[in-house]
């Protein structure tokens, strides 16, 4: 009744008659991986240049005083920086699941061992992660351009702040495009 399979051992020994190997895999691990890393280092970038923002002294509107600001006044910017540190742990956290979750990730077995298991639990965690960072990025560098592009006189007005504001910016930028392009590469069955 069974016939030994002429394919890859990683298909299991013996397969019944009508099954079919496993589909093979989309996409690449290792530029996974890469974009991943790049990622979490640009968010993890754009939180630290917010947060070291210098303070700003600006002429406040109509009065012949003083405003000091720091990033702090603008609640996007504190949003940015609060979500650019959450994703760079989650992100670090899904990096270290694709690097131990790698054993025999995608091999056809009948029964699941409690190894197994343990692999398809990791797999399940990095879909929710890859479903959840996008849902810190995107929202905290949108608000955060929105922010720089509403109060852009008061932000202006002090050009080293305004320069720092920008850098952020393009890093939280940066971190969701290359962040999209690791779920892009990210392998996945057909």
């Amino acid at each position: 009744m069974h016939a030994r399979h002429k394919g890859p051992a990683r298909w299991g020994k013996l397969m019944m008659y009508g099954e079919r190997p496993p589909p093979p895999l989309k996409g690449s691990k290792p530029v996974s991986l890469l974009f991943r890393l790049c990622a979490m280092l640009l968010a993890a970038a754009s939180g630290i240049v917010m947060v070291a923002s210098s303070e700003c002294a600006a002429p406040s509107s109509g009065d012949a005083t003083v405003a000091s600001f720091t990033y702090a006044r603008f609640g996007a910017f504190v949003f940015l920086v609060r979500c650019m540190i959450t994703a760079t742990i989650i992100e670090a956290a899904a990096f270290y699941l694709h690097l131990t979750a790698d054993k025999d990730d995608y091999d056809y077995k009948p029964v699941m061992e409690k190894e197994d298991q343990r692999t398809c639990a990791a797999r399940i965690v990095l879909v929710v992660v890859d479903l959840l960072v996008p849902a810190l990025l995107f929202p905290a560098m949108t608000a955060a351009y929105m922010t720089a592009d509403f109060f852009g006189d008061q932000i202006g007005a002090c050009a080293l702040f305004a320069g720092q504001v920008e850098h952020a910016k393009i890093l939280s930028l940066a971190a969701c495009v290359t962040f999209t392009v690791a779920v892009a590469f990210r392998p996945r069955l057909k």
